[in-house]
């Protein structure tokens, strides 16, 4: 990521961008979605690690999603736990859900694997709308309260109640993910996962643990898309068993898709622009959608590598081409 200047140019960039993205987007809804980009961008970043980076097709992130946010909302609503102390232990139970499914299932391959995942995050759906006692059912948790103010030891208190706290919340929280995720990718542990990703057979045959490290690398990923739903609970203040469905597992997987696999701002990229997108597309209004999917279909049919491999033989032509003419 900051091997070159060009690399460390962009992290400034996109940092600096981030930090005055507030003053820069004024309407109301607009910075809305800002927001739900980099909750989702969290989300996104942690599937990216299973997906991207390991190869494995999981289908299960919106139910870790949820459980994080569940978590988190009950813990706080009927338990009186300050909502920072609440964070350690949604995440470690997305984590130990994803260990368990690992268990049951990182054997399998294929569609076998992708099926086994879809069903655990059916059954965490109908678990949270089931149980009324303790989920509040289809009714879901409501009025969840703001994170609980930072004190700054005499110089006053950081506070959450506003949006624009909560972007930079987000915000943060998701960069210290992405630096996460770039300095496990590039470590003896990601270089594992990069030779299972790309030859399973080869990988075994040079005596890397298959299971363990994927085990590893679904236990971590599920953790951040548990961080993921608590800071989306805070922000929506609402939650219902859909939170925790199909959908929010496979717009990730289309996030990823889209901006590119196994990339650094692939996420980041498919998420802003999925999730903004139909906005600018509102002008349309009725064929919004069908231009959404045609410009889906078209991406993925001519940039396989997602956006950011697509800017990036772009890039590699232009360079060349450029070289050519001196």
């Amino acid at each position: 990521m900051w091997r070159t200047p060009r690399s460390t140019l962009l992290v400034i960039g996109g940092l600096a961008l981030a930090a005055a993205a507030p003053f820069i987007v004024t309407n109301g809804y607009l910075f809305h979605l800002l927001v739900m980009s980099a909750i989702w961008g969290i989300l996104a970043t942690s599937l990216n690690l299973v997906l991207g980076y390991t190869g494995l097709l999981s289908l299960a992130h919106g139910a870790f999603f949820g459980m994080g946010a569940y978590t988190s909302a009950l813990l706080v609503e009927k338990w009186d736990w300050n909502f920072w102390a609440t964070v350690p232990p949604a995440m470690a139970i997305a984590g130990l859900a994803g260990a368990v499914l690992g268990v049951l299932t990182l054997r399998l391959e294929g569609h076998y694997f992708a099926i086994s995942t879809l069903s655990f995050g059916i059954v965490v759906s109908l678990v949270l709308e089931k149980w009324d006692d303790l989920t509040e059912g289809a009714r879901g948790i409501t009025s969840i309260p703001a994170p609980d103010a930072i004190p700054l030891f005499g110089l006053g208190q950081i506070r959450f109640d506003s949006d624009i706290a909560k972007y930079y919340l987000a915000v943060a929280v998701l960069a210290i993910c992405l630096l996460f995720v770039w300095r496990l990718v590039h470590s003896p542990m990601g270089r594992a996962l990069e030779a299972i990703r790309r030859n399973e057979l080869l990988a075994a045959c040079l005596g890397i643990d298959l299971v363990f490290y994927k085990l590893m690398a679904f236990s971590i990923s599920a953790a951040m898309a548990g961080l993921a739903g608590v800071l989306y609970s805070v922000y929506i203040t609402y939650l219902n068993p859909a939170d925790a469905g199909f959908w929010n597992g496979f717009y990730a997987v289309m996030y990823i898709v889209i901006g590119g696999m196994g990339t650094f701002w692939g996420p980041l990229i498919g998420t802003l622009f999925l999730v903004t997108l139909p906005e600018f597309l509102r002008m349309f209004q009725e064929f919004r959608l069908l231009i959404l999917g045609v410009l889906l279909i078209i991406t993925i049919t001519f940039l396989p590598d997602g956006i950011v491999g697509g800017a990036k033989l772009l890039w590699r032509r232009g360079t060349q081409f450029w070289a050519t003419q001196k």
